[in-house]
């Protein structure tokens, strides 16, 4: 139970109580119903079965007294008369039993001796009124003497089974009755011994757990409440000397613990007073160093304001060869595209000049062509010359007009030769411009590509110009924010001086709130044996920064 709070362990103790309190409750609704069950079982089955089984067996006699009397009279009327009590009684038997086994039917707790006695029951009826309603006809028949004979002879055993059985049926329930009332009266017993040892039990375990969570509670708390409150209203009032006498051994109760918080209180409020002393002179010392870290910091804002300086006029210079890089980049780009543009012209020219050269090639070779066909025309004259010599006379017309057309072709002959050999000389010559054009098509060329190197590595010029003109405004804006923030550390500061000040302040409050406490003189002693902090060593301010001379400004 140690792990456990007050609250659970009370909670524990009350609620063994209500436990056994609901099962001694239990056991009471338990014992009523099993009692109730027991009677029931007495009251409206067993005695309601033994009512029933004697009515039966009373029907079956007042039967066998009618039908004897049936059987003894001679007046006709009487005779009816008996056999409608027969009849009524019959009546009555059925219904009666019907209800018995209504009941065994429903009821669960029947026995098979029961079923048994109430299933031969039907059988001994079937067996004897056969016997009754021939004793009943020979008596209606005026045979008086036979009717006596079949009841003597033949009835009397069958009524007498019959009526055994109903009587054995209504003894049965008799006993069950009384079995039924021992069993209820051993199970009051037993439940009221129960009862008595749960009631003994509870009172037990209750006396056993009021001890138990009594000794618990005094064990945790370390003595009495009151004592515990009244050493809590010493301490909270600021006596940090008031005695607790405690238990040997005892490190884990209430009162213990107000002990080590006791002692702790006195050592913390003790070293608080001797703190407090130490931040009073960290604060006075403190404060004369943000003096002298004032006055470098100032120093320090001249150095940079000069540096901010430098930096405009080095940005200005940058900047110029920028400028000037940038306009170097245009004049090259500007000449790049005119030597490109030649370049393309002279490609131009080059391809028109093999396209004259392909001309004069294919003129040349029409011209060859030409000079065969005048060749064979030659030839075709000289033929028909021949031809016409041999007709004589009447072919001298034709050999006249063969010779024109083989002078013809002669002279064809001859201006194709001619235009061969003038074309021949322009195929040369048109040769050897388009060989000039082609090299300086490559001259063109190695100058476009010149002339972009030199535009790239302008622009690249260019670039990193641009990349340092901007590097140098960054350096610029951080000098910038350098001086700011300068600006503000001095006032920070000022600011810190200001708080050194109020920390000052708040350990002189702090001694003063710390005052009401009392504590034992040694502990005291042994605080102040503290050394105070060292004044700190003042830092000789740094030189400022030199200015750093601006560089000339660059020439494109």
């Amino acid at each position: 139970m140690k792990g456990l709070k007050v609250s659970s362990r009370l909670a524990l103790g009350f609620g063994l109580v209500l436990a056994l309190l609901a099962l001694l409750s239990a056991l009471g609704f338990y014992s009523e119903k099993t009692l109730y069950t027991k009677l029931d079982e007495i009251a409206r089955i067993n005695n309601t079965e033994g009512r029933l089984a004697n009515a039966l067996k009373s029907t079956v006699r007042d039967r066998a007294i009618a039908i004897r009397n049936v059987a003894l009279l001679t007046d006709q009327s009487q005779i009816t008369q008996q056999i409608a009590r027969i009849a009524a009684q019959d009546k009555t038997y059925q219904d009666t039993y019907d209800k018995l086994g209504q009941i065994f039917a429903q009821e669960s707790g029947t026995t098979e001796r029961e079923h048994r006695l109430f299933a031969q029951l039907k059988i001994d009826e079937g067996a004897t009124k056969p016997i009754w309603v021939n004793a009943i006809n020979l008596a209606q028949a005026n045979d008086q003497a036979g009717a006596t004979e079949v009841l003597i002879k033949q009835a009397w055993q069958k009524t007498s089974d019959w009526i055994s059985r109903l009587d054995e049926l209504a003894n049965f329930e008799d006993e069950l009755n009384e079995q039924a009332a021992a069993e209820a009266a051993a199970t009051y017993a037993t439940i009221n011994s129960v009862t008595w040892a749960v009631i003994a039990l509870a009172m037990a375990i209750g006396v056993v757990a009021a001890i138990l969570i009594t000794r618990s509670i005094l064990r945790q708390l370390g003595g009495e409440p009151a004592d515990a409150q009244t050493v809590a209203r010493e301490i909270a009032g600021g006596n940090l000397m008031v005695e607790m006498h405690l238990t040997e051994g005892d490190t884990g109760s209430l009162m213990a613990s107000l002990e080590s918080m006791r002692r702790n209180l006195s050592e913390i409020v003790t070293g608080i007073k001797v703190s407090a002393e130490s931040i009073s002179v960290a604060a006075g010392e403190i404060a004369q160093g943000n003096v002298d870290l004032s006055q470098r910091t100032e120093e320090q804002a001249a150095s940079l304001e000069e540096t901010a300086a430098s930096m405009e006029e080095l940005t200005s210079t940058v900047r110029q060869n920028t400028d000037n890089a940038r306009q170097g980049s245009t004049l090259a780009a500007t000449a790049s595209q005119i030597a490109a543009a030649g370049g393309e012209a002279v490609q131009k020219v080059v391809s028109t000049m093999e396209d004259i050269s392909n001309s004069s090639t294919r003129v040349a070779e029409i011209i060859s062509v030409i000079e065969s066909i005048a060749f064979q025309t030659n030839i075709l004259a000289l033929n028909a010359a021949v031809e016409a010599a041999r007709a004589g006379e009447q072919g001298r017309g034709f050999a006249v007009v063969a010779g024109e057309v083989r002078t013809l072709a002669q002279r064809s002959a001859t201006a194709a030769k001619e235009i061969k050999d003038l074309i021949s000389a322009s195929v040369e010559h048109v040769s050897a411009g388009s060989r000039l054009v082609h090299d300086a098509g490559g001259t063109m060329n190695e100058v476009v590509r010149s002339v972009q190197r030199v535009t790239d590595i302008i622009g690249e010029v260019a670039s990193a110009s641009t990349e340092q003109s901007t590097g140098i405004e960054q350096v610029n804006v951080a000098v910038n924010q350098m001086d700011e923030v300068t600006q503000q550390n001095a006032a920070l500061v000022e600011q810190a001086s200001a708080a050194a000040q109020a920390m000052a302040d708040q350990a002189q409050s702090l001694r003063d709130a710390v005052a009401i406490f009392q504590v034992k003189p040694q502990i005291a002693t042994q605080q102040q044996s503290v050394q105070k902090p060292s004044t700190a060593r003042r830092a000789s301010p740094k030189k400022s920064l030199s200015r750093v001379p601006a560089q000339a400004p660059m020439t494109a």
